[in-house]
C-alpha cells in the first residue's frame, strides 16, 4: 500500500472514532505493563516526577493488582521486548536527550503517552538535527495541521501553532494530560485518541520543604544584609519563556528593599546578566544556575513572593508553582493555558502575553503591603497541595487511564476495523464518502459486537 493510501486509511479509521496501528501490533503475551521514563537520578525534573507517580501507584495497591517492569535507561533491546508487554506507559518530554528513545519505543510499541508538553518542538527539532526519518516525519505531520490551531488563546504561543505532538498522538492508544487546556488543545487538532486528563503528581510536601528551613534562613539572611526585606524568588529554567527581563524591569521601580533571586537550570543562549546590569540592578537582583535540589527549595522557603510567568505557553504544568504552592508562598503566575486551572484563591494572575512591568510591579506591591493576603494565598496554595497529596488522585487517575487503554490494546475488534478502513481507502473511499455512510455499517456493527455481552 503506498504511503498516500495508508494516511488516507487513517483518517477513515478516525472518522468512526478509531486510529489504526503505526505498524502491526505483535502478539502482548506476557501479561505485564512497562513504566518507560527517566528515573532518578536523572538530570531532569520528569524522573523526581515519576519516582513521584510510582510512588502513588504502590500507595494505592495498584501493584498488588498488576505487575509492572520500570524501563530506563531505554536501549535497542527495548525495542525488541517491548511488543510483550500487555501496555506500556511512555513519558514524553520535550528534551530529545532524555526522551528521543522513548519517544521512539513509543512508535513501536503503542500505549499510553503521557504528554508532559503539548508543544514537542525541542524533541521533534532534536530529532530532525540528528537525521532521525521519524523526526522529518513528525515536523512534516505537525506542519500540516497548523491550519487546524484557530483558537486565540491558542494561537498566540508560537509554539502551539504547530502541532509538534500529532505524529506521537496518532501512535498512541491513550493519551494523559495534566490540564483541561491541553485536552483542548488536543482535541482542536483532530487527536481523537482517547485522551485523560489526571492531575499533576505533588512532588514535595510541606514536610520536604520544611526540612530546608534552616537552609532557607541562611539565604534569606544573605540578601538581607544587602537591605533585602522583601524577597521575590522566580524559580525553574532561567530563560526567556519566563519573562525574565520583564520581572527585572518590574524590580527596577520598586522600593529598593524589594530584591529577587533567578533560581533554575542555566539555559545556554539567555544572558540575562546583560539585562540585569542595564538596569544598574547588580546588588538587589541574584542569579543562582543549577543549585542543588535541597537549595532550589529552600530558595522558595526564604521567599516572600513567588513569580512563575509563561509566554510563550508549551502547554506544561510547572513543577516550580506546584512547590512554592506547597511551601504556602503566594505566587503571581500568567492568566494563560496550564495556569488557568488553578483556583483564583490561590495564585495572583497578571494578563496573559508577553508580561507587562508594570502591571507586575503593582502585583509585587500589593502582595508586598499586604502581609495577611499573603498569607491567605499561601494558605489556601499550601492546603491545596496536601489534600491533593492526600486523596492520591494522581495514581488513581492513572490507574484509570492504564486499565482503559490496556483494555482497548486487547480489543481484537480493533485491528479488523484498522484493516477494513485500509481497505476502503484503497477502493477510493474518501472522507467525504465515509461522510455519506459508506462502509461505516460495518464498523458500526463490530462496535455492537464488542459493546454485547
Amino acid at each position: 500500500m503506498n504511503p498516500t493510501v495508508r494516511r488516507l486509511g487513517g483518517k477513515i479509521a478516525r472518522r468512526v472514532g478509531l486510529l489504526p496501528p503505526a505498524r502491526p501490533s505483535r502478539a502482548r503475551t506476557n501479561g505485564r505493563i512497562a513504566f518507560v521514563g527517566p528515573m532518578p537520578p536523572a538530570a531532569t525534573g520528569i524522573a523526581a516526577y515519576d519516582r513521584a507517580v510510582l510512588d502513588g501507584l504502590r500507595r494505592i495497591g495498584f501493584f498488588e493488582r498488576n505487575r509492572m517492569d520500570v524501563v530506563w535507561p531505554v536501549g535497542w533491546r527495548h525495542r525488541r521486548s517491548i511488543g510483550a508487554y500487555d501496555v506500556a506507559i511512555y513519558q514524553i518530554g520535550n528534551n530529545v536527550s532524555f526522551h528521543g528513545d522513548v519517544y521512539h519505543l513509543s512508535l513501536a510499541g503503542p500505549g499510553l503517552v503521557v504528554l508532559h508538553e503539548v508543544a514537542l518542538d525541542g524533541l521533534v527539532r532534536g530529532l530532525q538535527a540528528k537525521g532521525d526519518p521519524n523526526g522529518v516525519d513528525a515536523a512534516r505531520e505537525a506542519v500540516a495541521l497548523r491550519s487546524r490551531i484557530t483558537d486565540p488563546e491558542i494561537a498566540q504561543h508560537e509554539p502551539l501553532q504547530v502541532v509538534w505532538c500529532a505524529a506521537v498522538a496518532r501512535a498512541a492508544r491513550g493519551i494523559l494530560v495534566h490540564s483541561e487546556f491541553c485536552k483542548r488543545y488536543l482535541e482542536t487538532a483532530g487527536v481523537r485518541t482517547p485522551i485523560f486528563t489526571v492531575p499533576h503528581p505533588v512532588i514535595e510536601d510541606e514536610a520536604s520543604m520544611q526540612l530546608v528551613a534552616p537552609r532557607a534562613r541562611e539565604l534569606r539572611a544573605s540578601l538581607e544584609a544587602r537591605g533585602a526585606r522583601t524577597i521575590v524568588v522566580a524559580p525553574g529554567d532561567i530563560n526567556e519563556a519566563k519573562c525574565l527581563p520583564a520581572l527585572i524591569e518590574a524590580i527596577a521601580t520598586l522600593p529598593e528593599d524589594v530584591h529577587a533571586a533567578l533560581v533554575g537550570r542555566r539555559i545556554p543562549g539567555t544572558d540575562i546578566g546583560a539585562t540585569i546590569a542595564a538596569h544598574g540592578l547588580g546588588d538587589r537582583v541574584t542569579v543562582h544556575h543549577d543549585v542543588p535540589d535541597d537549595d532550589f527549595r529552600a530558595w522558595l522557603v526564604a521567599a516572600d513572593i513567588a513569580v512563575d510567568l509563561r509566554f510563550p505557553h508549551r502547554g506544561e504544568v510547572s513543577g516550580s508553582l506546584s512547590m512554592a504552592m506547597a511551601a504556602g508562598i503566594p505566587t503571581i503566575v500568567s492568566a494563560t493555558g496550564t495556569y488557568l486551572d488553578i483556583p483564583e484563591t490561590m495564585v495572583v494572575r497578571i494578563a496573559s502575553g508577553p508580561a507587562d512591568p508594570a502591571e507586575l510591579a503593582a502585583r509585587i506591591r500589593e502582595l508586598r503591603d499586604d502581609p495577611k493576603r499573603r498569607a491567605r494565598i499561601g494558605d489556601a496554595a499550601r492546603a491545596h497541595m496536601a489534600a491533593a497529596r492526600a486523596s492520591d488522585a494522581t495514581a488513581r487517575g492513572y490507574e484509570h487511564a492504564i486499565l482503559a487503554t490496556r483494555d482497548l490494546v486487547r480489543d481484537p475488534t480493533r485491528q479488523v476495523l484498522a484493516r477494513w478502513a485500509s481497505n476502503l481507502a484503497e477502493l477510493g473511499v474518501d472522507e467525504a464518502l465515509v461522510g455519506e455512510g459508506y462502509g461505516v455499517s460495518y464498523a458500526r456493527a463490530l462496535e455492537s459486537f464488542q459493546g454485547s455481552p
